[in-house]
Order: structure tokens, then sequence, then C-alpha cells
């Protein structure tokens, strides 16, 4: 099932990033898998990423920029990024609560981590859109 292989593919990226959680959603929202610390509330963390995505949707109408690749919100003691997935007409998310960032090796590891994620998941995320 899809799910579940999306569900391996965060597995894979969570403990290398040292992720507090990682979910693939709906722009909606809707979680479809996730590989968290369970004191996370995966339903907030995917709120989050929608909100943030939607957010970044109105901006790029508003003062016509191109297609979001992802969004990023750095607090003093954690990281939010969103990552889009465009798939046939629709998009998915990849949203990650991470700690902060130690440098920018350690924030290009994290991106070159959610790019593996992205090319991994494109094919499962292609099936689900087709249901």
């Amino acid at each position: 099932m899809s799910t579940d292989l999306l569900q391996q593919i965060l597995e894979e990226i969570n403990v290398p990033g040292k992720f507090r959680a990682n979910l693939f959603v709906t722009t909606e929202g809707l979680v479809l898998a996730s590989a968290r610390n369970p004191s996370i509330n995966e339903k907030i963390v995917a709120a989050m990423g929608s909100l943030l995505a939607d957010a970044a949707e109105k901006a790029k109408q508003e003062i016509n920029l191109s297609d979001i690749v992802s969004v990023q919100i750095l607090y003093n003691d954690g990281l939010l990024l969103c990552r889009q997935i465009p798939v046939k007409k629709t998009f998915f998310l990849l949203a990650v609560l991470a700690d902060v960032p130690a440098g920018n090796e350690f924030e290009k590891y994290n991106n070159d981590l959610l790019k593996w994620a992205v090319v991994n998941s494109t094919k499962l995320l292609e099936d689900l859109a087709a249901l």
C-alpha cells in the first residue's frame, strides 16, 4: 500500500535528520503518513504545514511569483519546514518539525534528506492522486 511505503520513507529520514516529526499531508491538512515523537500531535503539525502552504500560495498570487518550493519558520527552539510536492493537478506537502539547525552544513544535510524523500515519494503520491 502506498501509505505504508510513504511511512518507510519518513522513517528513513527521521533518525538521520533528528526530526521531532515529519509527515506527508494533503494541502488540506489530511495526514497520509507520519514518523514522529509520540509527544508530538501530528494533526497540529499537519495543520501548521497546511496553513504555511496556504499563506505562501496567497503571497504567490498577490505578488505574481512562481510555484512554491518550500517554506520554513525558524523559532528559538525549533524549525518548521514545509516542502510542496506537485503531483499532476494537485499538491502534497512534506511537513517537518526539527531542532534548530546547528549550522549551514546541518541545514544542507536536512535539505538533502528532504529532496531524497520528495524524489522517492513522488510516484507513490501520483498513485494516491489517481484514486
